[in-house]
């Protein structure tokens, strides 16, 4: 709990659905966490970098599936831009590559949403300390993951299916999660699917490395 004197750790949120941001701070409160504080909270990539830098919070809590920009991509952006920040991922999915290619572009922990308010207490608390918090459930599916991190990706586009080839395209020339959705007919979690396949068979960690393959390639024009 609050030591004596000691300012409480203030964390941001950064996820796109309001009962995720509000359901947080009302558990917050609810749980008497007097040493933990929202300072803010977005529900875009775009809005979660521009309050980031103007709060600069001990802790940046991010979720993965944001409608204007990757996941990995806010990470690593979120990294630059507030290196005193402890950037953790709060998200739904336990997909080892997923959490491996969160962890590879910066995450300094990955807690699911699934947990009880102590563990994400705790996760916070842990982060602001300098470690690493992960749920219980992920530390094999890290190892595992990392293993796998370990074997580089072909680097060619010749290894993606027809599928991944137009989700790469679209991807390359600046579209979101969702735009990709909606241009192919498909759902975003299934966009998602293919994005984190085509980063671990590329051995690719962000969009902006992705666009660089799909220029190398020729699929789109620099």
């Amino acid at each position: 709990m609050l030591k004596t004197g000691a300012p409480p750790l203030r964390v941001f949120l950064i996820d796109d659905h309001p009962v995720v941001r509000e359901g947080l701070a009302a558990a917050l409160a609810g749980y008497g966490a007097g040493d933990i504080v929202i300072v803010g909270d977005a529900a875009t990539a775009a809005e979660g970098l521009a309050g980031a830098q103007a709060l600069r919070p001990e802790v940046l809590l991010v979720d993965l599936s944001l409608p204007d920009r990757d996941g990995p991509g806010l990470i690593a952006a979120l990294r630059d831009a507030v290196p005193e920040s402890r950037v953790v991922v709060l998200s739904a999915s336990d997909d080892e590559i997923r959490v491996a290619e969160a962890l590879r572009a910066g995450a300094q922990g990955y807690l699911l949403k699934s947990s009880p308010i102590t563990a994400i207490v705790a996760g916070i608390r842990e982060a602001a300390a300098g470690g690493t918090p992960l749920s219980p459930i992920l530390h094999d599916i890290v190892l595992r993951a990392m293993r796998r991190a370990d074997r580089p990706g072909t680097g060619t586009v010749a290894a993606l299916t027809a599928r991944e080839h137009e989700v790469l395209e679209l991807f390359a020339t600046g579209l979101s999660t969702r735009e990709v959705a909606a241009r192919l007919g498909i759902s975003p979690k299934t966009v998602e699917t293919h994005r984190v396949r085509i980063y671990d068979k590329l051995g690719c960690r962000t969009v902006i490395e992705l666009a660089r393959i799909a220029v190398r390639a020729g699929i789109i024009r620099a």
